[in-house]
């Protein structure tokens, strides 16, 4: 990034909305996503010259995101689930979150199959909450490439 470190912390800090939401959707609540976007900002950070200048930040936050998630998910399914002794003798259920885990594999692993661009697209538009006019201007594409990209990435992902 041409501005240096401070750009970078000042762009990055300007999408946290956008990762709060994306993250909060992955894992089914709000303060599970806070810890897994907290997770990913420090990802972000140790790894920020890493970032091409010239990139568009958000769909590679967005990938950090994901990967920590599906980290997280496969330490969850090797330790499996802490719980105390006490509630361990009460019988209390425990929530299908491993099950969830494998359902948003499966989506992730279906995204991957999609083209780059169509990908971003739809990373930008359902996790971003951005209009086709703004992720056409965060591209650098017309906002009729940006409806045929979604348009695409959805029937793919039919």
């Amino acid at each position: 990034m041409a501005g240096g470190a401070d750009t970078f912390v000042e762009e990055m800090q300007a999408e946290i909305p956008h990762l709060r939401r994306f993250a909060k959707a992955m894992t089914g609540s709000r303060d599970a996503g806070d810890d897994l976007m907290q997770t990913a900002l420090e990802r972000a950070l140790r790894s920020r010259s890493q970032f091409k200048d010239g990139a568009v930040l958000r769909p590679w936050l967005f990938a950090i995101v994901r990967n920590a998630f599906l980290d997280e998910c496969r330490k969850f399914g090797r330790q499996g689930r802490q719980v105390s002794l006490e509630d361990w003798y009460e019988g209390v259920s425990l929530a299908p979150s491993q099950e969830q885990c494998l359902e948003l594999d499966e989506v992730v692993r279906a995204m991957e199959k999609l083209r780059p661009e169509e990908r971003t697209t739809l990373q930008l538009s359902a996790f971003g909450g951005l209009s086709h006019a703004q992720i056409a201007f965060q591209t650098g594409v017309a906002i009729g490439t940006v409806k045929s990209r979604l348009s695409r990435a959805r029937e793919s992902l039919g």
